[in-house]
């Protein structure tokens, strides 16, 4: 598998890590660190947990990423949701769009990008993930 797709994963597991952690352990620091009010905690701890969720499909998929290639659309849909969503709150006014919220979202289209390269490349072996045997 492309050494980018690897490196996409792993930068993947660091975000979602990353803000999954601050959101189930440290909630008064999302607003310090990512701009993001804490608006609901219950809401924000579901969140946390969900978001450590989708860091460990990226480590699962980094373990094998040829064998689990079609898991690479879930981390392209993850990331685009983390564009997407946070770009709609900031169009309506609920996230402040500042160099914390719109920064990353560049990077993040990146991500999907490379994530759909390495599940649609061409030529690459295609082998059954554990749900197709």
């Amino acid at each position: 598998m492309d050494r980018a797709v690897r490196v996409a994963l792993i930068v993947g597991i660091l975000i979602d890590g990353f803000a999954g952690v601050i959101s189930l352990a440290v909630q008064p620091l999302l607003p310090i660190l990512l701009d993001v009010p804490v608006k609901d905690p219950a809401a924000t701890l579901l969140l946390g947990g969900e978001l450590l969720v989708a860091a460990g499909i990226y480590l699962f998929v980094l373990r094998d990423p040829v064998r689990f290639r079609p898991l690479l659309w879930l981390c392209a849909l993850d990331q685009t949701l983390g564009v997407a969503l946070p770009a709609l709150e900031i169009a309506r006014g609920a996230l402040p769009a500042t160099v914390k919220t719109l920064g990353p979202m560049p990077f993040q289209l990146l991500l999907v990008a490379l994530y759909v390269t390495g599940a649609v490349r061409p030529g690459a072996k295609r082998s059954a993930t554990p749900f197709m045997q």
